[in-house]
């Protein structure tokens, strides 16, 4: 367990939270969070247990605090560790190989102005359009999805990653590039623009 936390840079620690803001290393404080300030142990805690999956007790003797104190912060900052669970979650369940942090940083640098790199749909447009007529009966298409770029390729390269509404995602399936589904995109965005707008 010895040099675990290398891994993360003591001096240079970043993190971006829910609300997209990156908190660099200054001082003790690092966020002001809607139910408290959150200092730089209360942080590396919360990114060692929903992020890197450690035990209560490896991080409580690695980071010399008491385990009741580990209980309590996951109660405060509940907003903060489950913002990071879900996008570990995603992180797992696409099988990415890309290791978690860039991920995270990826994730979080677009989340704000996420858009589907096809037809170019927001979750905001999606809602609208499922408030008229449910545009489907299935679990998927509330959210956009991520999908791979060049089919054939892998989730192990950050640049082969993009935001898909489902309908695009499941429309390309692995027989189109990217390139070609685009000119696709143009057409589905040219409905979904006239459903918007009528």
């Amino acid at each position: 367990m010895e040099n675990k936390l290398n891994k993360i840079d003591h001096e240079k620690f970043t993190y971006t939270s829910m609300d997209g803001i990156t908190i660099v290393k200054k001082d003790d404080v690092l966020i002001n969070n809607k139910e408290g300030k959150m200092n730089e142990i209360q942080l590396k805690f919360i990114w060692l247990a929903y992020a890197e999956h450690w035990t209560y007790p490896e991080i409580a003797k690695e980071l010399k605090v008491s385990r009741n104190d580990l209980t309590e912060w996951a109660k405060i900052f509940e907003n903060e560790w489950r913002s990071i669970a879900e996008i570990k979650n995603l992180h797992t369940r696409k099988k990415i190989g890309i290791d978690f942090k860039t991920f995270y940083d990826w994730y979080k640098s677009i989340e704000a102005d996420k858009k589907c790199y096809y037809c170019g749909i927001t979750e905001d447009e999606i809602e609208m359009l499922n408030k008229e007529q449910p545009l489907t009966k299935r679990a998927r298409g509330k959210k956009l999805e991520l999908d791979r770029r060049e089919p054939n390729a892998s989730y192990d390269n950050i640049n082969n990653i993009v935001y898909s509404c489902y309908w695009c995602n499941n429309a390309k399936t692995d027989t189109f590039t990217d390139k070609e589904f685009q000119e696709i995109g143009k057409v589905i965005s040219s409905i979904w623009q006239k459903r918007l707008h009528k």
